[in-house]
């Protein structure tokens, strides 16, 4: 079981024969790493599933191939078009299944903090590096297009603010700002001059951003089918760009893709374009971060502490996340839905207020 979805193996995967799985999304959900929160998002699962089933099907077009088959209803496979308005899509798919190859992991105890941190092994991707087939490649492919409240890069900006010699002080904010095609401080809202690509790891209890090289060499890829990694987020990534302007619903600010390699292609694989892989405009999983930032700090900071102790380190963490309000999960189910049925352009929700009405609602609790 995941943190948010389930899955369940139809048919085995092999190295040179895919399998059969289906997703079934949950209304559970997961920020800043926990895993399950202790609260459920009615109708969140399907919101999900149906947004990346219309993705899947819109790349699919464009010469973007995926692992996805279809949603599953009643037994039945079904496409995006035939789910009808009103009938509450679904919350199975259906897709392709590949094998999951993880790093070892290794327990170290560190003298300075006292405590085990965890570093991870994954020779076994550059050593067969060409020679595993049928597999999902251990890593997060993050695109970043703007920058809204709450991105990681104004946190990175403050701690280079805080060295304390200028030549210091500069030289970190030029590596914040290089990367971004930035030469400026930015401002909550900004947008970058061009869409930038990082990788983190896939399979750690909490991502690590990695190099390029970093990332080529845990890819366990051919170094010319690894080029294509980059050309196929960009290229989700500018999909998703074009339909959230399409649909008037704001900036489409960052989000991540992951792939499977089989055969010498790349395909995509687990979700595109859901408010929960990517920030789209202020209706996404954010609101959720945002909250629990303002209403238990204290939550948030002990998370930082115990990030990268090894698997298993929310048990670990002294403090839990508390519930949300009942006020709050009902209107966040209702930003999900409408947020599906304004980006899919069909009322697969019905009786679902307005979105801007929503975020009216949203945002004394959120802020």
């Amino acid at each position: 079981m995941g943190s948010v979805k389930d899955t369940t193996i139809l048919v085995k995967a092999f190295e040179n024969l895919q399998g059969v799985g289906q997703f079934i999304f949950s209304d559970r959900y997961s920020v800043k790493d926990w895993g399950e929160m202790p609260d459920e998002i009615k109708h969140k699962g399907v919101a999900l599933a149906v947004m990346a089933a219309f993705n899947f099907e819109q790349l699919k077009k464009k010469g973007i191939f995926s692992h996805y088959q279809g949603l599953s209803r009643a037994g039945r496979l079904l496409s995006f078009d035939e789910l009808g308005d009103g009938g509450m899509g679904s919350n199975v798919m259906q897709f392709k299944l590949g094998r999951v190859y993880k790093p070892i992991e290794r327990l170290n105890y560190n003298g300075e903090t006292q405590k085990e941190e965890a570093t991870y092994d994954y020779s076994f991707f550059d050593v067969n590096r060409g020679e595993i087939n049928n597999f999902v490649v251990p890593l997060e492919i993050i695109f970043r297009n703007g920058l809204p409240k709450g991105s990681s890069v104004f946190k990175k900006i403050e701690r280079a603010k805080e060295y304390e010699d200028p030549v210091d002080r500069e030289l970190e904010l030029k590596k914040v700002y290089e990367p971004l095609g930035l030469t400026s401080e930015p401002k909550e809202g900004d947008m970058l001059p061009q869409p930038t690509i990082d990788y983190t790891t896939k399979f750690e209890p909490t991502d690590r951003k990695l190099s390029d090289s970093e990332a080529y060499k845990v890819s366990g890829l051919p170094e010319q089918v690894f080029v294509e990694v980059r050309r196929t987020a960009l290229a989700a990534n500018n999909y998703i760009n074009e339909r959230v302007q399409q649909t008037g619903l704001g900036n489409h600010w960052d989000g991540k893709v992951e792939v499977l390699y089989f055969n010498g292609q790349i395909y995509l694989v687990d979700v595109v374009g859901t408010p929960d892989e990517n920030r789209i405009g202020d209706y996404n999983k954010e609101v959720l971060r945002q909250y629990y930032d303002k209403n238990q700090p204290e939550w948030v900071a002990a998370i930082e502490e115990f990030k990268g102790t090894g698997e298993g380190w929310q048990d670990k963490c002294p403090i839990k996340p508390k519930n949300l309000p009942p006020e709050l999960t009902k209107l966040v189910s209702e930003m999900y839905m409408a947020v599906c049925n304004q980006y899919v352009g069909r009322e697969i929700f019905t009786d679902v207020r307005d979105l801007d009405r929503v975020m009216q609602d949203i945002r004394p609790l959120r802020d």
